[in-house]
């Protein structure tokens, strides 16, 4: 369809709009988006593939009212003021390699969330499939992932058949959106160790390891703190401290640690 004629508009308009109004539909996913920039003969002489892809988009937007517009594939600077949430990373499979590119596309990228959109950094899948799996470190890689990102968190698993550890892990992940949707903050472009305040006392450290050599990490507070492993609660320390050495497995990786701060008496 060429979004530059008014019939289209309208049409685009009245579709999404049924959706909405009459169908309930509350999350637009529109995937390819970029298909609309493509060249081709357009009613409007001149209309360059950037501004045809805008105003369809403008069109759907007409339409959503107040439904989430979720933009996939889509070209991001051409979507600015256009989608409410963008995927930043490729889509997800159930293998180690998919999983490590999705965290270093979203991690570079997470600095857009709650700023230009609502990042996606794609379905959480903790479940196997006949044809399609990964072994139970991949999938804590995942989920640590998603835990650093804040952002959408959809579920890509049949729920129906959601083991144990994807059923407690995505109900701490809705903890954890519900209690903030920020996103992490790293320390440097090496994507190692990123921060997020959870309250004036307590801090979440995402560790990632990338087959680097170091096989521990150092974290600092700046008063004495007790330490413990967000997924399991085990407390890693004896006494309050500002310190706390971390050790993690090579390979692929991560460790996801909580620092509850003692502060001062006023």
């Amino acid at each position: 369809m060429d979004a530059t004629h008014p019939e289209v508009q309208a049409h685009l308009t009245r579709v999404v709009k049924v959706m909405r109004e009459e169908w309930g539909v509350e999350l637009f996913k529109l995937d390819a988006n970029y298909w609309g920039t493509l060249k081709g003969v357009r009613h409007q002489k001149g209309a360059t593939g950037i501004e045809a892809y805008r105003l369809g988009m403008a069109a759907i937007n007409e339409g959503a009212g107040d439904a989430l517009v979720l933009g996939c594939n889509a070209p991001m600077w051409p979507s600015l003021g256009l989608v409410d949430a963008m995927r930043v990373s490729d889509d997800v499979e159930r293998h180690v390699e998919r999983f490590e590119q999705i965290a270093k596309e979203t991690f570079y990228r997470s600095w857009q969330h709650q700023r230009l959109w609502l990042i996606d950094p794609d379905c959480a899948t903790f479940t196997s499939l006949p044809n399609q799996g990964a072994d139970r470190s991949a999938y804590e890689f995942h989920r640590n992932v998603l835990l650093a990102a804040g952002g959408l968190l959809l579920s890509g698993d049949p729920l129906p058949e959601l083991t144990p550890f994807a059923e407690e892990t995505l109900a701490r992940l809705i903890a954890r959106q519900h209690q903030t949707s920020r996103a992490s903050v790293f320390s440097s472009l090496t994507l190692n160790h990123a921060t997020l305040k959870l309250s004036e006392e307590r801090r979440l450290h995402s560790l990632f390891h990338y087959n680097d050599v170091v096989s521990e990490y150092t974290l600092t507070t700046e008063f004495p703190s007790d330490w413990y492993d967000f997924w399991t609660g085990e407390k890693l320390n004896q006494e309050p401290a500002q310190i706390q050495i971390v050790p993690i497995n090579q390979g692929l990786s991560s460790r996801a640690v909580v620092s509850i701060v003692h502060l001062p008496e006023a």
